[in-house]
């Protein structure tokens, strides 16, 4: 007896690709690239407008992620806490249209590329412990 209940079709399902959840169209769509920034000053994360398809980059310096990665928002009002997701996202829309830039960075993520630019040596575990000691919130 077979366990897998669409055996009969698995072979045709298979030989169909994946359809519009995969290839250059949904990369393009959703992709989202991260690095550090080339000042080595935050990251830069790159991702396309969706109704223009402009290229944008959002520079997030180590103050924001440092602040961001403990669940709390930069006092400067570039970035918004969206509840349904736990992601900070950008306040500002494209500057070529206006749409809502579709990032979403979360308190984890930012931890994960503060680790990064410590490994990279752009930033030091003292210097972001002297950033929260700061009261820098």
């Amino acid at each position: 007896m077979n366990d897998d209940d669409f055996a009969d079709v698995r072979d045709m399902v298979n030989g169909l690709g994946s359809g519009v959840l995969a290839g250059e169209g949904v990369d393009f769509h959703n992709k989202v690239k991260s690095k550090i920034s080339k000042e080595g000053s935050g990251f830069d994360y790159q991702i396309r407008c969706d109704k223009c398809g402009q290229t944008l980059v959002v520079q997030v310096p180590w103050g924001e992620l440092i602040i961001m990665g403990q669940g709390v928002l930069p006092p400067n009002n570039e970035w918004r806490h969206d509840a349904s997701s736990g992601c900070f996202v950008p306040s500002q829309g494209c500057p070529r249209d206006g749409d809502p830039i579709r990032l979403g960075i979360t308190p984890d993520e930012c931890n994960r590329n503060l680790s990064s630019g410590i490994a990279a040596r752009k930033i030091t575990r003292e210097a972001i412990q002297q950033f929260l000691a700061g009261g820098r919130r």
